[in-house]
Parts: C-alpha cells; sequence; structure tokens
C-alpha cells in the first residue's frame, strides 16, 4: 500500500514552480508600484492640439465680404469691384484670365 508522504511518488513543487512564482510576485509588485506612482502622480496630457504657428487669420471684414457676395452674384463688373475693393483698403487680387482656348 501507499502511505503518506511516500519517498518515490511525489516530491513537491521543483525549482522550476519557484522561480516562477517568484516572477509572478515580482509582476505583480511591480504593477503595484506602477499604479500607485501614476495615481500620485498623472502625465500632464495636453489639453488641446497645439495650433500652427503663425499668428491667427484676420476677421474679414463685413463690408468687403458683400462687395464680394454682390461681384459673385454679378451684380458689379470686375472694374467695379476693383474700384470700390480699394476704396475700402483692400487691394483686390488680378482678375484669372480665362483659359485659352485649344489650337483648332
Amino acid at each position: 500500500m501507499y502511505r503518506f508522504g511516500h519517498v518515490g511518488f511525489h516530491h513537491g513543487p521543483g525549482p522550476l514552480a519557484w522561480v516562477v512564482l517568484a516572477l509572478f510576485l515580482a509582476a505583480l509588485v511591480v504593477g503595484a508600484v506602477t499604479l500607485f506612482r501614476l495615481w500620485r502622480h498623472p502625465p500632464a496630457w495636453p489639453a488641446r492640439p497645439v495650433p500652427a504657428a503663425g499668428p491667427p487669420p484676420a476677421p474679414m471684414d463685413p463690408a468687403l465680404m458683400e462687395l464680394r457676395v454682390r461681384y459673385a452674384r454679378g451684380d458689379l463688373t470686375w472694374e467695379e469691384y476693383a474700384q470700390r475693393a480699394t476704396n475700402l483698403g483692400f487691394p483686390p487680387a488680378p482678375p484669372v484670365p480665362p483659359p485659352a482656348a485649344p489650337p483648332a
């Protein structure tokens, strides 16, 4: 019959089991310390994305916006638009020439 503690049957956990247990406990301790440090000193995340370099765009003049709308509707010719924009202090951009006709 087999008696309790029989020498040839089972000797307990081997050295590899103790190494695995030690590594597991070390991982638990490292995780607990990391969580504690993050809790005590949270990282400083930026509140919002950093804007691109350069000054913010200037607000558009309402009179110039109305002038552009009237030109876009066709109420004004280019010459009238350019003269009124210059009177408002905004030099107009040169008109875009129409595309050249393809050679026949």
